[in-house]
């Protein structure tokens, strides 16, 4: 069971951090318009994740800020990933899509 005292210092620890969400977000603008979520919503997301991180963080593996980063990139691509495929940003409808490639792609019939 976690104490009052782990449970501040962890929460202390992640306000501390909470602009590591907004340098991934800069950092990676298609991963979020991927996610097809609001940025507010992707920001929840991600700061779930921050305090996830925090509360599994093991030092000895390393440090707290690659921990970090590493969490809330895997995070932004989890949240963009549909039944396990990439979704779909947008159709350039310049480009003809061979029947063959929607059906495996985006039917998930092979």
């Amino acid at each position: 069971m976690k104490t009052n005292n782990y449970i501040a210092e962890r929460n202390r620890v992640v306000e501390e951090h909470l602009w590591c969400i907004e340098a991934v977000m800069a950092s990676n603008p298609k991963a979020v318009r991927r996610t097809r979520m609001e940025r507010e919503d992707v920001y929840q997301q991600l700061a779930l994740r921050l305090v996830q991180a925090v509360d599994r963080f093991n030092p000895s593996k390393a440090e707290l800020k690659t921990h970090i980063f590493s969490e809330l990139k895997a995070e932004l691509l989890s949240c963009g990933m549909t039944h396990g495929r990439p979704a779909i940003l947008e159709l350039d409808l310049g480009n003809i899509i061979p029947f063959e490639t929607v059906r495996r792609n985006c039917l998930g019939i092979a």
